[in-house]
């Protein structure tokens, strides 16, 4: 008896030992402090109801419990491309003494890619393209177009296969790192430059329209409430992203896709159990009068720019394309695609259900559909809702972090950067020259961008222009980026002719583009107000300008015909703009031709191997300096 007590108490000490032998001791025992602090205090406090008070504990406690598991990144290659180990590492280490976790950068598999496998990116890939804002927009097209409407949003869901074909050819093909990179190669520092302030521009409108959307289940648009729900569901991802970067969003995602799908689940039986035919009433129910007109005409504009423009101004996917093998991604992508726009469609439902109960076509946000179901279906909404947010958010404060950090302040020579003389452009996280100084960059750009975004909501948003304005402003991405699945290069040996620098084919596509989506947001802003009744109004701001757009422009049926209409033609303009740009280069204003990386990826393994005509450790740009000149 005395040997097994003594023998627990061992252990019990060696775990202790271990504990206090970790650097995130302190950090976790205050962190959890607070927690219990902040859980006596809203025990303790005045709550409109009691639904209200469970409202603001799940917010609270789940958001601390993310916190509280983050992870810790104190290396380049954890904090930006998500490489280390994981919670069940730190805990064998803790409770078995296992293994202890590494620390130090030299330890990290110098692959780099395996320790991000299947089943991390798959879930990350798919729960951060689960957004607040797009499951709320599925339940309100779901309202307004039945099933068609959730169908209709998921039509942007194939952005998962053009942005996994185009991080498969840049990787294997090209042997870039990251799409940034591979952009400033072939178009030059005037096309980088303008690439990475639409790729700024997508993450701050992902902070207020996911932050907005949380909010709403917590008070009135501008009220103290909803203002702290703001607060909550901003500050919490951009606490533990700049703890631990990439890694603390990757491994966070696992648990927060778990979550999300389990959610779904209940609130589809919630709904079922309602309808006197079951859930499957639900997708064959009609209202009096029929859906709304337009459902097809939605899901033709998604499509095209899921397909061509949609997923390129969006780094918290395209990044992930450069994480795992290159083959793991591509599974990766097209199984989470699917997921995804699965959830999307099935999500729909929600809407429909509050047509069911309104007995007529209704706007289906879910905060108003929640209320009309039990207090236990608005709790599974709600954190639906906040899993969705927090999922999206942490992504989009770890892209925002390399791409200020990586691929704009490399445009500066930091202290110890190991380039040569005068070399500058976009930094790979792996590279000798990334330090704890960019690391430093990445966790102010994040603190930034969540105090710009949740500001934002001070103006009338809505959530569903983040996306289709977005969306169309962006489409002179499409082009461009496309060609470079075809693009030239050559190699430094001169066996080998590259295509030259054409900043032009970029710029002639960009421009229009933005012309385009700026004219869309023009025409489509709404100024809202409260009507002689009291009640919720709007109306659009400028609606001479809007009619005449779509006497001129529309396509197709409904309220979306405009959009359907502006990215037809607008695409096709972007295109024509880049062939003419790219022809521009090759025959009249000739820059020098574009040499191509030294390794590709082997898409199975994702070791680098030597390409043809470059010698193995090369440098393609120091092989032609001169490459990076142009506009």
């Amino acid at each position: 008896m005395h040997r097994r007590m003594a023998h627990g108490c061992g252990r019990l000490s060696a775990c202790a030992s271990r504990i206090s032998s970790t650097t995130e001791l302190r950090w976790r025992a205050l962190v959890f402090a607070c927690l219990v602090f902040g859980s006596l205090m809203i025990a303790t406090g005045e709550h409109e109801s009691t639904q209200a008070a469970t409202n603001w504990y799940v917010l609270y406690v789940y958001s601390g419990l993310l916190i509280l598991t983050a992870q810790m990144s104190d290396t380049a290659t954890a904090f930006f491309l998500g490489r280390g180990d994981s919670v069940w590492t730190q805990l064998r280490y803790i409770l078995l003494g296992s293994a202890a976790p590494r620390r130090d950068e030299a330890l990290v598999e110098p692959l780099a890619r395996g320790e991000v496998g299947f089943w991390t990116l798959m879930p990350s890939a798919f729960i951060t393209w689960i957004f607040a804002k797009s499951i709320q927009n599925a339940a309100v097209l779901g309202g307004y177009f039945g099933v068609l409407g959730g169908v209709g949003y998921a039509g942007w869901y194939t952005s998962f296969a053009s942005a996994a074909a185009v991080g498969y050819v840049l990787r294997t093909r090209h042997g870039f790192t990251s799409l940034p990179r591979a952009v400033e190669r072939c178009y030059g520092p005037w096309a980088s430059g303008c690439f990475s302030l639409a790729l700024l521009f997508r993450l701050w409108n992902e902070v207020w329209s996911n932050a907005s959307v949380v909010a709403s289940f917590y008070g009135e648009v501008h009220s103290t409430n909803w203002w702290i729900a703001v607060a909550l569901s901003t500050a919490v991802p951009a606490t533990y992203v700049v703890m631990g970067g990439m890694r603390a969003s990757l491994v966070s995602d696992q648990l927060q896709a778990l979550l999300g799908v389990t959610m779904l689940f209940s609130i589809l039986g919630l709904i079922g159990d309602d309808m006197p035919g079951g859930l499957g009433e639900v997708w064959s129910f009609s209202p009096p009068g029929g859906w709304l007109d337009g459902g097809g005409t939605l899901l033709g504009a998604a499509l095209i720019q899921g397909l061509t423009s949609y997923p390129f101004h969006d780094p918290v996917l395209t990044d992930r394309a450069f994480l795992s093998r290159p083959r793991t991604m591509l599974a990766a992508f097209f199984v989470g695609g699917a997921i995804a726009a699965t959830f999307i469609i099935l999500f729909s439902a929600v809407g429909i259900y509050g047509c069911y109960v309104a007995g007529a076509v209704k706007n289906g946000a879910p905060v108003d559909v929640a209320r009309s179901l039990s207090s236990a279906a608005f709790t599974f909404i709600n954190l639906v809702m906040m899993t969705s947010s927090l999922s999206t958010l942490d992504s989009t404060f770890t892209s925002c972090a390399k791409l200020c950090a990586l691929e704009l302040f490399g445009w500066l020579r930091l202290e110890k950067d190991a380039r040569p003389a005068g070399k500058r452009g976009p930094l790979a996280p792996a590279d000798a020259s990334v330090t704890s100084a960019h690391i430093a960059l990445g966790r102010a750009s994040i603190l930034s961008l969540a105090l710009a975004g949740a500001l934002n909501l001070l103006a009338d948003t809505e959530a569903l222009s983040a996306t289709t304005v977005s969306g169309t402003m962006v489409m002179g991405l499409g082009p461009p980026v496309l060609l470079l699945l075809a693009w030239r290069f050559g190699a430094p040996d001169g066996s080998v002719s590259g295509w030259r620098q054409a900043p032009l084919a970029f710029l002639f596509s960009f421009v229009p583009g933005i012309v385009f989506g700026a004219l869309y947001s023009v025409a489509t802003a709404k100024r809202y107000f409260t009507d002689e009744d009291g009640a919720a109004a709007s109306e659009y701001r400028y609606e001479a300008l809007r009619e005449s757009l779509i006497d001129r422009l529309a396509m197709g049926t409904g309220p979306y015909s405009l959009l359907l209409g502006m990215n037809v033609i607008g695409h096709c303009t972007c295109f024509g703009g880049c062939a003419v740009g790219f022809a521009v280069h090759a025959l009249v204003w000739k820059l020098p031709r574009t040499v191509g990386e030294p390794t590709v990826e082997d898409p199975k393994t994702g070791e680098r191997r030597p390409r043809p005509g470059h010698k193995q450790g090369g440098d393609a740009e120091e092989a032609e300096p001169a490459q990076a000149v142009g506009l």
